[in-house]
């Protein structure tokens, strides 16, 4: 005989489980690439702020140049980094998340480059180490892709490797 706490422990762990799995095909159907550019259009202006062009058109490049050594630098991951970073920008992308996460009722690309700005410092500072590894992550991306371009190195006072 089924004692009626066990069924609904069960029931619970059972609709747990579905609800975790509609969700993982939710966000499988969704399209990555466009997730992560919707993301980098809001976090790269924020992240590089003080480093990109003041000039509006050139500063439009730079972001977009920016951008496209992310995409590089994620292509290079192991294919189970690209899934867990997949998920980040999916979970960042999609209007309800990104409202729980960040507050931001207005789309990464709308956003204003303070607002972004503003929650990122949060989440570096979360007491949540979930958020604050995404924090790392799109930092460690956003200026390691930038930096790697040899064309920035003099911002920071670097001279290239030494050579022999």
């Amino acid at each position: 005989m089924v004692r009626r706490r066990t069924f609904l422990k069960l029931g619970l762990a059972g609709g747990a489980l579905l609800v975790a799995g509609g969700t993982a095909s939710w966000l499988a159907g969704r399209d990555a690439v466009a997730n992560r550019r919707d993301v980098l259009a809001g976090v790269v202006p924020a992240i590089l702020d003080g480093a990109l062009p003041s000039d509006p058109s050139q500063r439009t490049l730079a972001i977009g140049q920016a951008s496209a050594a992310v995409e590089t630098a994620i292509s290079a991951l192991s294919p189970a980094a690209q899934d867990e970073l997949a998920q980040l920008f999916a979970l960042m992308a999609i209007a309800p998340t990104r409202l729980l996460l960040t507050g931001l009722t207005a789309s990464w690309r709308e956003a204003g480059v303070a607002e972004v700005a503003s929650v990122l410092q949060a989440w570096r500072t979360h007491r949540l180490a979930l958020l604050q590894s995404a924090y790392h992550a799109l930092h460690d991306l956003v200026t390691g892709s930038w930096y790697a371009e040899p064309s920035h190195w003099a911002a920071i006072g670097y001279d290239g490797p030494p050579r022999l």
